[in-house]
């Protein structure tokens, strides 16, 4: 599911949370108003994407098998099938925002 103001209230769950979920409602909305930033005047941008469903689980798989349900991927707006980096937790979702706002802030 593609984040936006809108919809922050049907996210329940966040991977990794050790605080409560208004807080991170809060740190997601900042985060929102970041990626903003970070695509103004940029040609090809990226916005968020929630995972909110379990990792299917396949039974011909031999290594344990992650669950990525509550994280978040950053995806391009033009080929929304490339992801940039990983699933990623809602705090490393801040470190990255983070740098990537200082890189590009550096670079104009």
């Amino acid at each position: 599911m593609r984040v936006t103001r809108e919809n922050l209230e049907c996210i329940k769950y966040y991977a990794g949370s050790k605080r409560s979920i208004d807080s991170y409602a809060e740190l997601l909305l900042s985060l929102l108003d970041e990626l903003g930033d970070i695509n103004r005047d940029r040609y090809n941008k990226v916005y968020i994407e929630y995972i909110g469903e379990h990792t299917s689980y396949n039974p011909e798989r031999t290594d344990p098998c992650p669950d990525y349900y509550g994280c978040f991927l950053l995806r391009w707006e033009d080929e929304p099938f490339e992801t940039v980096g990983t699933e990623m937790t809602l705090e490393e979702l801040d470190i990255v925002l983070c740098a990537l706002s200082d890189f590009l802030e550096h670079n104009r």
